[in-house]
């Protein structure tokens, strides 16, 4: 994982009015100062921070089964455009034949925009790692790992039942998949239940969960990669900004898919994971 008016008085008339009556009247009547609502700006800025046991990624690891912190910054402007830049750190060990990037840095935007309960949002966004090596060793041998920045484009249907959740889908696609020469497309419905009453005051809770499928064409070296099912599911608590999230991930990816997939055979695996986030925006400061 958004955007007035003037209030004047109101000019009461009588007629037909005793004396007493008519000065009464014109109390009423008298103008009295008109109160002036400042109007919301049409741009918002959106921001939070996270921390995360472990970073998985459509249910490969992306930390090597360690914690990760991870933050966002999202401009948006008019109820329908918005673009932003979220930073995960990562770990991808040379020792695997990985070119270990400092970070994992998106840059994304696109157009959202809401009608009644119904919200599409269609965008696109790039996958930068910065830093990474253009030396590994592997066994002691030197090799050159293949560097991972790649786009995509999306479209993230949803419909909302009012506060009760909502229920959506998620269309990804590149032809480029981290720079392989390989087509990727990534499909998934994604589910999200708010319970209807504070376990305790102003402490929400929620379950949600997501089901996808990755298919993904040859590589530029020849290699076929796997299409694979993945999907999640978690609870989590929201007490004001404060969201702490419990979560499982897990995929149909054998070791021996996993270990052609991402290099090693036990990241696509199944994971229980821990997140703790706080997420705001400079409209609600005010």
């Amino acid at each position: 994982m958004k955007f007035s008016g003037i209030a004047v008085g109101t000019l009461i008339c009588a007629t037909g009015l005793s004396v007493a009556g008519a000065a009464s009247a014109a109390d009423l009547a008298a103008p009295e100062a008109a109160i002036i609502e400042t109007a919301p700006s049409p741009i918002d800025v959106a921001f939070g921070v996270k921390f995360t046991s472990e970073y998985v990624f459509r249910g490969v690891q992306q930390a090597d089964k360690g914690p990760a912190v991870q933050g966002y910054a999202e401009v948006q402007a008019f109820d329908w455009i918005y673009a932003g830049v979220w930073a995960s750190s990562v770990k991808f060990p040379q020792g695997y034949g990985f070119s270990d990037p400092a970070a994992e840095i998106d840059v994304y935007g696109g157009l959202r925009h809401t009608w009644d309960a119904i919200t599409i949002d269609i965008g696109g966004l790039y996958y930068w790692y910065p830093g990474e090596a253009n030396l590994a060793f592997v066994g002691g041998v030197p090799i050159k790992p293949a560097h991972t920045d790649y786009w995509e484009i999306y479209a993230k249907p949803s419909y909302a039942f009012g506060d009760l959740g909502s229920i959506g889908a998620t269309v990804f696609w590149t032809a480029d998949w981290v720079n392989s020469g390989a087509d990727a497309t990534y499909a998934s419905v994604v589910g999200k239940l708010n319970v209807p009453y504070e376990i305790y005051p102003e402490i929400g809770m929620y379950v949600s969960g997501e089901f996808g499928k990755q298919w993904a064409g040859k590589t530029d070296g020849g290699f076929n990669l796997p299409n694979y099912l993945t999907w999640n599911a978690g609870i989590g608590f929201t007490y004001k900004a404060i969201t702490v999230d419990f979560r499982y991930s897990d995929s149909d990816l054998s070791k021996r898919e996993c270990a052609g997939f991402s290099g090693v055979s036990t990241w696509c695996g199944d994971r229980y994971m821990v997140g703790v986030s706080f997420d705001t925006a400079l409209s609600k400061l005010k």
